[in-house]
């Protein structure tokens, strides 16, 4: 074989290989591990407005049951995908409505996915006290009128036992636990 040949044999080789190399690739892989944490947090927009027995527009009436429904609970929160959360309600330490008065609350979901439905109406006590149940995972929003409603209701249930001029503020706690 004559040198000229052999130099372009070589050199389709070389250039047949180098096109090889050029197209050649490579794989590898990573591990990414990635994790939901159990999350439970409220806030609360806003305070009740003072709730005050006014007189009854005809005498010999009781007086109307004072209301506020402006304040709104708000949560985020993961479970398990059996699991639920329920908000509770209580009486801070030995807190306690005025005399011949009970005060109630009932807690109303804004209807979101998961943001749990109302256990209905209670009258607070230093027990807690389901208010919103079935809660899985969700964030109710923040916004003014996001979450579930509170309406609390100062209600008169012994005439006899009012006591003009008693004023009480009592410290309400809500809850976010794991249903059991």
């Amino acid at each position: 074989m004559d040198k000229s040949l052999k130099a372009i044999l070589f050199g389709a080789v070389c250039g047949l290989g180098l096109a090889v190399l050029a197209s050649a690739s490579a794989t590898t892989t990573q591990t990414v591990t990635m994790q939901v944490n159990a999350i439970g947090v409220l806030a609360v927009t806003g305070s009740p407005s003072t709730l005050t027995v006014s007189a009854p527009a005809v005498g010999g009436d009781t007086p109307s049951n004072a209301s506020h429904n402006g304040t709104y609970v708000q949560y985020t929160s993961t479970v398990g995908a059996s699991n639920s959360r329920k908000l509770t309600a209580a009486w801070g330490g030995s807190d306690a409505a005025p005399a011949g008065c009970s005060l109630k609350l009932t807690a109303t979901p804004s209807g979101g996915t998961n943001e749990g439905s109302t256990a209905g109406q209670i009258t607070v006590s230093s027990t807690a006290q389901d208010i919103v149940t079935t809660i899985k995972s969700c964030a109710t929003g923040t916004g003014g009128t996001s979450g579930a409603q509170l309406t609390y209701l100062l209600s008169v249930d012994t005439m006899t036992s009012l006591v003009a001029g008693e004023s009480k503020s009592a410290t309400v706690t809500l809850t976010l636990t794991d249903a059991s």
